[in-house]
């Protein structure tokens, strides 16, 4: 399945509105693809298309949106977290550096993990740890870590945690949103190539209904050259070298 960037889908739904709206109601424009398997019925079914198309196209940005802000402030909030719980590593590390029993117990010996989940985990583990250990209470309180700062230090990260999981939840909304709209507009990229083709090939003798389609030729999908030197034009999705078969919409 193709994947039609921004502007082509742009194209896509400007160019099959003016045809389905110019189609719908005229007689001699239905006169003539109908021969071909599109009357007033598939056109309207095409018209329903267009709108989940587009509707879909326009839902995807404000999801997305949305998604970029959580991260960013999500971000911010996880990595002040870690810099105000290094403050706490560093200093103890110094005072402490003449028991490393101790500083095992705080769990403070070894490298520090500086991932996104690192820099979660390793705080709660050590504000848990102290408000958990009587121990180690006594010792971090000394530094101005009392109980009910190390429990307000734990409800920080728990609501980081909860940011996390709704930040996950929009990730996968919004790639669940993009495949629905990548398989709704494929399949109105598809029936916008058949149908164009027929439009063009009906109203090849008449350039003002064409232009009132706006089909020039040169719009989504067309190669304007071939690459033989010969100066003509390949036909492709707009331009039909024959008279089509007929297919229903």
């Amino acid at each position: 399945m193709r994947i039609l960037t921004k502007k082509e889908m742009k194209e896509l739904f400007e160019e099959s509105g003016i045809a389905i709206e110019n189609s719908k109601g005229d007689p001699v424009v239905l006169g003539k693809v109908q021969e071909f398997g599109y009357t007033a019925e598939s056109l309207a079914a095409a018209e329903a298309l267009h709108i989940e198309a587009e509707t879909l196209y326009l839902e995807k940005g404000p999801k997305s949106g949305k998604k970029i802000s959580l991260s960013i402030q999500l971000k911010n909030k996880i990595d002040e977290i870690h810099r105000h719980y290094m403050v706490y590593v560093k200093v103890l590390r110094i005072d402490l550096a003449d028991d490393p029993g101790l500083l095992k117990e705080l769990q403070l010996v070894d490298e520090r993990d500086f991932t996104v989940s690192g820099k979660i985990k390793e705080p709660k583990e050590f504000y848990k740890n102290c408000l958990e250990s009587n121990k180690l209470a006594e010792v971090v309180v000394n530094y101005g870590l009392t109980p009910e700062k190390l429990q307000a230090h734990l409800d920080s990260i728990a609501e980081v945690e909860k940011d996390k999981s709704v930040r996950a939840l929009l990730v996968r909304d919004a790639e669940k949103t993009t495949e629905d709209r990548n398989k709704v507009v494929f399949k109105l990229y598809t029936w916008w190539r058949s149908y164009k083709t027929v439009l063009l090939y009906v109203f090849r003798d008449d350039p003002q209904q064409l232009e009132a389609f706006k089909l020039k030729g040169y719009s989504l999908g067309y190669k304007p050259a071939s690459s033989s030197g010969s100066g003509e034009e390949e036909p492709q999705d707009g331009q039909p070298a024959e008279e089509p078969a007929a297919s229903p919409a």
